[in-house]
């Protein structure tokens, strides 16, 4: 009987002693085992044959785009999900100081144009990537949409309207635009308005602009019930 007491609170004591020695979650391990998962599933995007662009589609991952193929999809979403199983362990044994992020621009991604074979690889297109003849055509196509955009909004107070300026080559555009419904839409299209244009700054080596504008707007006046621009 005694033996069996003893034998008893042994067992007892391994487990408690098992028990204290278990390994506490650690925010700057988990951080890290969490990014090295986001970086393996990232590889995985990488080397992709152009033969398996048309199986592809465009998943926004982070602090990227990537083009992800049926092939490897499980184990990309198998990865992608314990990556965020470990940020939430982390997040939850945090203790250091509580940080906003006040900066829009930390996880910003400029807008893509689609899957391409680039360097004999598929890749998702930013501005850069593109032809110089084709970010004209781009170029040419939106210009008239943004310009045409707030077309059928009534000028009724100057007040809620706003004005900013894009270039058309060397030319200064001034566009007015105010609130409505689908404006997203707008700051879409002046998105890739402005990567595509500082695209071909980059790549047409005639450009030869003067950066200040000689002739700024003022305001915004009301006439007819349309927005008009004062100088």
């Amino acid at each position: 009987m005694k033996q069996r007491i003893v034998l008893f609170y042994t067992i007892l004591f391994s487990v408690f002693l098992f028990s204290g020695c278990k390994k506490e979650d650690n925010y700057d391990e988990l951080s890290r085992l969490a990014d090295l998962k986001i970086q393996e599933a990232v590889k995985l995007t990488e080397n992709l044959s152009c033969n398996d662009l048309e199986e592809c589609r465009i998943d926004t991952l982070y602090y990227t785009y990537v083009p992800v193929h049926p092939r490897f999809e499980q184990t990309y979403n198998k990865l992608l999900a314990e990556a965020a199983d470990l940020k939430a362990r982390a997040q939850k044994v945090y203790k250091g100081p509580i940080v906003y992020n006040t900066s829009p621009a930390e996880n910003y991604l400029p807008p893509h144009f689609g899957l391409r074979c680039i360097a004999s690889k598929v890749k998702v297109a930013r501005a850069m990537d593109l032809e110089l003849s084709e970010i004209n055509q781009r170029l040419n196509q939106l210009l008239p949409k943004i310009t045409t955009f707030f077309n059928d909004i009534p000028c009724n107070d100057p007040n809620k309207w706003n004005i900013v300026t894009i270039r058309k080559d060397c030319e200064l555009i001034p566009v007015l635009y105010t609130s409505k419904e689908n404006f997203a839409v707008f700051g879409n299209m002046m998105e890739q308005y402005n990567h595509l244009y500082y695209a071909k700054k980059g790549l047409d080596k005639s450009f030869n602009c003067p950066d200040k504008n000689d002739k700024p707007a003022k305001g915004v006046i009301c006439e007819n019930g349309k927005p008009k621009v004062t100088y």
